[in-house]
């Protein structure tokens, strides 16, 4: 495969790395809670969209829509019932609640979808013809998408009121709460946008990748590793870093194979971590 295809199948999957990992990012930021559910609830979006799809015969467009507001739902919950209760303890008391939030979520779906495999294979098939070669239309229109989500959330965090008021608690809480904002409110919007991004990516994963209850451990993982490598809180690290490691993994993985491919991705994230802790864009830069 020549080098520029290889460099857009990357971008391509780089995008999706990119909402996965903002959504993640996002809710670190403003939280300071590392959310170990984040991926399950993109297996979620993903077995949904099937059942919608699939089993309910729903257009694709509808499960871009309905999905996203049912993990939102989701995660609203979470931060309701469990983690507005311990966020300002002591981190390890966020990072147990989210494992074991995930642990349910993935039990939950095993229950609902069993242990097979299910994707959406027909849906968004063929090719397009662009600069000069064949490109996958799932996969076009994943990264489209995700990418017009991702620069939406990230142009709302920025030019709103309510972006501003996020941007704020995550930068100065104390000087947020003298300003009047709610952060209660702030934190539970958050959440659930993060969680709506995750629903988003699962959904977008469907038509490309084959969907089961444990989909969230694989893809959740590569988030983590985005996000270290943009440097933890910063959005556009986090956007910037997932283009990187998609097409990284991409390269690699025609050269050395899947399985080294995959590697190469935490290699990165090993070397940035031992040479720049703080990511490529350092921990100071904020959504």
């Amino acid at each position: 495969m020549p080098v520029f295809e290889l460099l857009v199948a990357g971008i391509l999957l780089g995008g999706l790395y990119a909402l996965m990992a903002c959504g993640l990012n996002l809710i670190f930021g403003v939280m300071r809670v590392i959310n170990f559910a984040h991926g399950d609830l993109l297996a979620v979006g993903a077995l949904t969209a099937v059942s919608l799809v699939a089993g309910m015969h729903l257009p694709y467009l509808a499960a871009l829509i309905l999905v996203p507001l049912l993990t939102a739902a989701i995660g609203l919950a979470m931060q309701y019932l469990v983690i507005r209760h311990i966020i300002d303890g002591p981190p390890i008391m966020s990072l147990l609640a989210t494992f074991a939030l995930s642990t349910i979520v993935v039990n939950i779906s095993l229950l609902i979808w069993g242990g097979g495999f299910h994707g959406l294979p027909t849906v968004l098939g063929g090719s397009i013809p662009l600069l000069g070669m064949d490109v996958p239309l799932a996969r076009l229109v994943s990264f489209l998408v995700a990418m017009a989500a991702t620069l939406g959330v990230w142009w709302f965090l920025r030019s709103t009121r309510f972006g501003k008021a996020i941007r704020s608690v995550s930068q100065a809480s104390e000087l947020a709460v003298i300003s009047g904002i709610s952060i209660n409110q702030v934190r539970n919007v958050t959440f659930a946008l993060g969680a709506a991004m995750a629903g988003l990516a699962g959904v977008l994963l469907a038509p490309t990748f084959a969907a089961d209850a444990q989909l969230g451990v694989r893809f959740g993982i590569k988030a983590f590793a985005v996000i270290i490598v943009g440097g933890m809180g910063s959005y556009p690290g986090a956007m910037a870093a997932a283009l990187l490691m998609g097409v990284l993994e991409v390269f690699a993985g025609y050269l050395y194979g899947q399985v080294l491919g995959a590697a190469t991705v935490f290699l990165a994230m090993l070397v940035v971590l031992i040479v720049r802790p703080r990511g490529l864009f350092g921990i100071g830069a904020r959504a």
